[in-house]
């Protein structure tokens, strides 16, 4: 369980919230490229961490992320005029470069010095891996750019799409970050098709996954700490006894990482950013790379099946979902009697189906937490403790690059050999301690 003091400090994003703090000392992931492509092209909204924001490209290539409110009236910049390195407010024709410096003021006197005095808040932004990057916090504190793996791997080995889910962003990550609900909630057929509790094939057994998921239904969750939050696997035994691990890395605060793939010769990784818009939304990240040689089919860039589709399951201009709560994710009653468990189709619509019925912002006062909750229980552990390292004036975690080099995978472990021992080298690429 959780205290409402702490699930109030753990969910409320917003500007002056601890949380709030903590978040803005890392770079957002606020937009993909091609939603700015184009040069003094049409402006973007955008909220983030309950902030309204207008993103533009300007004349140089370069984007900015500026307060939506123009200073001098409340209007909006969306129907601003992106044009020479700049965005001109149509009320009154004053113009503000991507710093939030307002360059020309025509509605005043040529004589006025007034322009000099105006600015408009705006954010640094870095561009990298097809997605836009924010940086809300303070200008000395900059961290180090969002050079993960996955931003380094051409666009033939990535794909990335994103989707609004309505919740607040916590119990999205504690969703995302729990491993043992994968027998249940997105493969598992259900009575009388295969019993849970009776040992039948519930799962495709052309797998290593599937074997291992078939035979160990409750997997052991071990967590290893880290300077960026920490490494964990999800264990399960295999009917020769050998260990089924996947290995998984939460980065500090909302990225998570994970291993997909067994195949040596285009080994995937797969991963989510639960980002804030706001205190009752999120706005969640999906990417799958390939570090090997062989590029990714067209079907894996795209998502297909994750319910993370551009034009499947999300609509492309609104980010939102096209399964939603409204539609009750268009759960077949009769799928989930022969098919399987959930009768929602997509691995993270069914997710999102779960993840939203717990309201806007879960109360956790009542929860019964077992021992496969132990990645959801450090994960809150180390957000209150960075919480309370912020306020201490010392740096949050997972602010240095050591997620520079950071790999998750899958992995055949023999028996009784300890499965981090086995797999440190491969998942943090490096031989150094950590």
């Amino acid at each position: 369980m959780l205290s409402a003091e702490h699930n109030e400090l753990l969910t409320r994003v917003g500007a002056g919230t601890p949380m709030g703090a903590l978040m803005r000392r890392y770079w957002i992931p606020a937009l993909l490229g091609w939603e700015v492509a184009e040069p003094d092209g049409p402006p973007v909204e955008l909220r983030v961490l309950g902030e309204d924001l207008v993103a533009f490209r300007q004349t140089d290539g370069r984007v900015g992320i500026v307060a939506a409110r123009c200073p001098h009236r409340g209007a909006s910049l969306f129907w601003g005029r992106n044009e020479a390195c700049g965005l001109r407010c149509v009320y009154h024709g004053w113009k503000f470069d991507l710093t939030g410096q307002c360059v020309e003021m025509p509605s005043e006197p040529d004589a006025t010095n007034f322009q000099a005095k105006v600015r408009t808040p705006a954010y640094p932004t870095y561009e990298v891996g097809g997605v836009v990057w924010t940086y809300m916090g303070p200008p000395t504190r900059q961290p180090a750019p969002p050079l993960f793996e996955w931003t380094q791997a051409p666009e033939s080995h990535r794909g990335v799409t994103k989707v609004w889910q309505e919740c607040n962003w916590l119990q999205a990550l504690e969703g995302g970050i729990d491993t043992v609900h994968t027998n249940f909630l997105h493969f598992g057929k259900p009575a009388p098709a295969a019993r849970m509790d009776t040992g039948a094939v519930a799962f495709g057994a052309e797998t290593v996954r599937g074997r291992a998921v078939n035979f160990s239904k409750a997997a052991l969750v071990e967590v290893v700490p880290t300077a960026y939050g920490f490494t964990y696997g999800g264990i399960r035994r295999l009917p020769d006894a050998a260990q089924f691990v996947r290995g998984y890395h939460w980065i500090m605060p909302w990225t998570q990482l994970r291993g997909y793939s067994l195949d040596v010769e285009k080994p995937e990784v797969d991963g989510h950013m639960w980002v804030p818009i706001d205190d009752q939304n999120t706005m969640v990240w999906n990417f799958r790379y390939t570090y090997g040689t062989a590029p990714l089919t067209d079907d894996e860039r795209a998502l297909v099946g994750t319910g993370n589709q551009f034009g499947v399951d999300i609509d492309r201009e609104t980010f939102r979902a096209l399964r939603h709560k409204r539609n009750r994710y268009l759960i077949d009653r009769q799928v989930q009697k022969t098919q399987t468990y959930t009768g929602i189709v997509g691995v993270n619509t069914q997710d999102r189906a779960i993840q939203e019925s717990m309201g806007a912002i879960a109360d956790r006062r009542t929860e019964r937490l077992g021992s496969t909750d132990r990645a959801i229980i450090s994960a809150r552990q180390q957000l209150l403790a960075a919480l309370t390292q912020l306020e201490e004036g010392a740096d949050p975690p997972g602010v240095t690059p050591e997620y520079y080099r950071l790999r998750a995978l899958e992995q055949v472990v023999p028996p009784e050999v300890p499965w981090f021992a086995a797999m440190r080298t491969r998942l943090f690429q490096l031989e150094d301690e950590i």
